[in-house]
């Protein structure tokens, strides 16, 4: 092959690459969107598999992977009222890959909670996180779950900086506690666990609905 056939060859190759290149960024351009529609693509498609899930937008960035594109953050709580509620941290980087997403962090599933036997200063930071680690170091909560079935039972958590000796039956001053409350739909009494910031129990009673 003489040098101008390889020029020319080298040419159309090069026009070629160009024309895909330019296919492929008009693609990108007309597929990009707003950080509002990333915020709301990736909250419908959340709902879509699960209705009801609890989803709190934590942060929405500009993506480092394609310009365009929008890293969304959300923090995500399911079965929430139950006493075994799943909490998570996840980020979608939209569109550049699609609905894809990575988990940041796993703080509970199955009521095993992540990273407290692990760290002595864990501190609980949400209540769902306060339910589960109630339900699975307290026999009495856990009692309470099984003897009146865990889709009857609805759980939920208090804070409180400072709880007094009248608050409760159990005559005590508290400070930094949570207060979580076991109440089942076929059951004559609620139980109730204090706990401790760090996840541990301090007491527990029952009173009747």
């Amino acid at each position: 092959m003489d040098l101008f056939a390889k020029v020319t060859v080298a040419i159309v190759v090069i026009i070629l690459i160009g024309a895909l290149l330019f296919v492929l960024l008009q693609h990108f351009s007309s597929s990009a969107v707003t950080e509002k529609q990333a915020e709301s693509y990736v909250i419908s498609d959340l709902k879509q598999q699960n209705p009801n899930v609890s989803i709190s937008i934590i942060n929405v960035s500009p993506s480092t992977l394609a310009k365009g594109s929008w890293n969304v953050i959300v923090g995500l709580v399911y079965n929430g009222t139950r006493a075994c509620p799943t909490v998570l941290i996840e980020g979608y980087d939209y569109p550049a890959m699609t609905l894809l997403s990575n988990i940041y962090d796993l703080y509970t599933t199955g009521c095993r909670i992540y990273g407290i036997s692990s760290a002595p200063s864990y501190v609980i930071s949400l209540p769902q996180i306060a339910v589960a680690r109630a339900t699975n170091v307290s026999s009495y909560a856990s009692s309470y779950v099984y003897f009146f079935g865990y889709d009857n039972t609805i759980a939920k958590a208090h804070y409180f900086s400072a709880l007094n000796s009248s608050s409760t039956p159990l005559s005590e001053n508290f400070t930094d506690v949570w207060l979580v409350n076991y109440t089942a739909t076929n059951a004559h009494y609620s139980e109730y666990i204090v706990l401790s910031e760090s996840g541990s129990v301090l007491g527990n009673y029952s009173a009747s609905k």
